[in-house]
């Protein structure tokens, strides 16, 4: 399942299997793991890379009732505010890229406990 939506949005951005590894910063080898099912597994890191270079949401990809929604990036005043406070905190960048994967985590079993699974 994974496989095929990452492969369905690959197709559909024109990409080729390597032009997403090198944007996803992954070996091609992996990506074609995934895409064929022989890794139905990936980690939550290699899968925001995935994600991310698509233009989509980790959610899309490993929800099979969730719709794709083109991701919008945008950072409004707001944002930079809070960005700019938490990296005067001594905030880095690994630590939002952190903090982002186990909120990702933490929605992610919630809708898992929520399907009733």
């Amino acid at each position: 399942m994974i496989g095929d939506r990452i492969k369905e949005m690959r197709l559909q951005k024109r990409y080729s299997i390597t032009r997403l590894a090198e944007k996803a910063q992954i070996s091609k080898s992996y990506l074609s793991q995934i895409e064929k099912g022989l890794n139905s597994n990936p980690s939550l890191q290699m899968l925001h890379k995935i994600a991310a270079s698509l233009g989509t949401s980790v959610d899309y990809l490993i929800d099979e009732t969730n719709e794709h929604v083109e991701a919008t990036p945008y950072v409004t005043e707001e944002w930079m505010e809070l960005l700019n406070k938490a990296i005067g905190q001594g905030m880095t960048k690994e630590d939002f890229i952190e903090f982002y994967q186990y909120l990702s985590f933490k929605k992610n079993l919630q809708a898992v406990k929520d399907s009733g699974h």
